[in-house]
């Protein structure tokens, strides 16, 4: 049990040293936060930052890995063709658990979101490479870079307004967006 105990006093501590590195991000840039600055706001001392970060970078590294991780696990565990909405749920879940760096990364770090939408549409497209047979592929790339870009602004605008709806209607809004959408008439033809 003492593993446990300290494997749960070490995720505390993490997540203590993580909630003040966000806090410090809402007025300094990652560059102006120092370790000792997030060592106060944490009320923790350097030695403890540092059984867990090399620098305040690592620890804004290491979150955005995890927030990846969590938001690719659940695209992995939903890869039926018909799971958009419990992609989307799972995706708007993870968002609002980690709202402060979710938020961090989309009105920051862009450098990061671009790697992650990335990262995402490799994984729609390999998962859904025989889903989607009546469009080419590079038609299917850009669907995937229009439905992520558009996603991440809603997401964007969730977090503005406060969090207000559940994972769950926000992914039923959309999942109603997705399938209410009728097919383009051929542009080619003439109007009638």
């Amino acid at each position: 049990m003492v593993g446990t105990k300290n494997n749960r006093r070490s995720q505390m501590t993490k997540r203590l040293i993580q909630d003040s590195l966000i806090r410090l991000l809402q007025k300094q840039t990652i560059d102006e936060i120092t370790v000792t600055a997030v060592c106060k706001a944490a009320d923790i001392n350097r030695g403890t930052f540092y059984a867990h970060y090399e620098d305040v970078k690592d620890c804004m590294e290491k979150m955005e890995e995890d927030a990846t991780t969590e938001l690719l696990a659940v695209i992995d565990a939903n890869s039926h063709p018909d799971s958009l909405q419990a992609i989307l749920t799972g995706i708007f879940e993870v968002v609002k658990k980690r709202h402060a760096i979710t938020s961090f990364i989309l009105t920051t770090d862009q450098d990061f979101l671009m790697r992650f939408i990335a990262t995402t549409k490799r994984e729609i497209l390999a998962q859904n490479r025989n889903q989607i047979n009546d469009i080419g592929t590079r038609e299917k790339e850009y669907m995937i870079e229009y439905y992520l870009n558009g996603i991440v602004g809603v997401v964007r605008y969730w977090l503005k307004t406060g969090l207000t709806e559940s994972p769950e209607q926000l992914a039923h809004f959309i999942n109603d967006w997705w399938y209410r959408g009728k097919p383009v008439k051929d542009l080619s033809q003439p109007l009638n």
